[in-house]
């Protein structure tokens, strides 16, 4: 039924009327993490390293020693995102976590209405900041199964305007400060290595920039992976690992992605993912390097995302454990 339910549900899910600014801070969506980009966001049953804490916070209970994670996401409009994480385990104590996120949205010229024949004058440059800095905490319960939380701080300063008539104008700045929650579970079922991942992301109370309030953008991510190798009889040297999420958001309508890896000697990847029911994505694809000596490891990821309409998206993610 739950292979099922993930084949039926690009089809249901087109005739639904589509969900459009529901929420506030809609950067909360934006992908972190070349691996999940590469794999079409079809990520929640395979995170597994420092930079869990954006698709699935319970991956950091499968994780050893202390990792941390860097990555760089150019995005459209000249947007560009910045995260790190890092993450130690302390053996039966669980593992703890700290991440910090920063969007950059570039300069904007200022202007607001004023009673002469342009209607406006101009107010200068200005630059929004949006970010977020978490602290995360797993624990694997059994060999199997992980739970994992992540509370995080929020703030947006969107710039100053002016408000009133033109002859008593106010200037009012637009900013917010409030905290949100993410969770999640990953369990290996016990067959083969099929795994189910779920997590809710950016749980918060509903918050006011000056009157009207507005939700965060609450996601609801339920998937499932495994490598299909199991079932050939081809060298433990090779993996490819299939993995599907169900993903249920208040700021739009019901998505399905899906993804791939393939991996050789736990050394060189290969990824390639589709998405349905986004409006300007579908294809993704991705590799990485995986390096380990002396107990030091060092991942180096990029992915590639086809954009219809805006440029195409580049991101790069790093890694390093011991």
């Amino acid at each position: 039924m739950f292979v099922m339910a993930f084949a039926m549900a690009p089809s249901n899910t087109y005739a639904q009327t589509p969900k459009v600014a529901q929420a506030g801070m809609s950067w909360l969506n934006m992908p972190v993490g070349a691996r999940a980009a590469g794999m079409g966001y079809a990520s929640v049953a395979v995170s597994d390293d420092a930079g869990s804490f954006f698709w699935n916070p319970a991956g950091y209970a499968f994780t050893s020693g202390t990792n941390f994670f860097a990555h760089r996401t150019t995005w459209i409009a000249d947007i560009n995102l910045s995260s790190a994480a890092i993450s130690h385990n302390m053996g039966k104590y669980g593992i703890y976590g700290v991440n910090v996120t920063a969007i950059d949205w570039g300069v904007f010229h200022g202007t607001r209405r004023a009673d002469n024949d342009a209607g406006y004058i101009e107010m200068g440059e200005f630059s929004p900041s949006s970010s977020s800095i978490g602290m995360s905490y797993a624990y694997r319960i059994t060999n199997e199964f992980g739970v994992g939380l992540n509370v995080k701080y929020l703030h947006e300063r969107l710039g100053s305007t002016t408000v009133g008539s033109f002859e008593a104008p106010e200037s009012v700045t637009a900013k917010m400060n409030l905290f949100a929650i993410d969770f999640g579970t990953l369990y290996y079922i016990g067959w083969h290595d099929l795994r189910i991942g779920m997590s809710l992301k950016n749980f918060s109370n509903e918050e006011a920039y000056r009157a009207e309030t507005f939700p965060l953008p609450m996601t609801f991510r339920l998937g499932l992976a495994m490598n299909l190798l199991n079932f050939a009889n081809v060298s433990d040297d090779h993996e490819l690992t299939f993995a599907a999420d169900f993903v249920h958001s208040r700021d739009y309508s019901e998505r399905v992605n899906v993804g791939a890896e393939y991996g050789f000697k736990d050394l060189f990847f290969l990824r390639g993912g589709y998405k349905f029911n986004y409006d300007i994505e579908s294809v993704s694809m991705g590799g990485g390097v995986n390096l380990e000596t002396n107990g030091v490891r060092l991942k180096v990821e990029y992915a590639f995302v086809q954009m219809d309409v805006f440029n195409n998206v580049n991101m790069f993610s790093l890694m390093f454990g011991f």
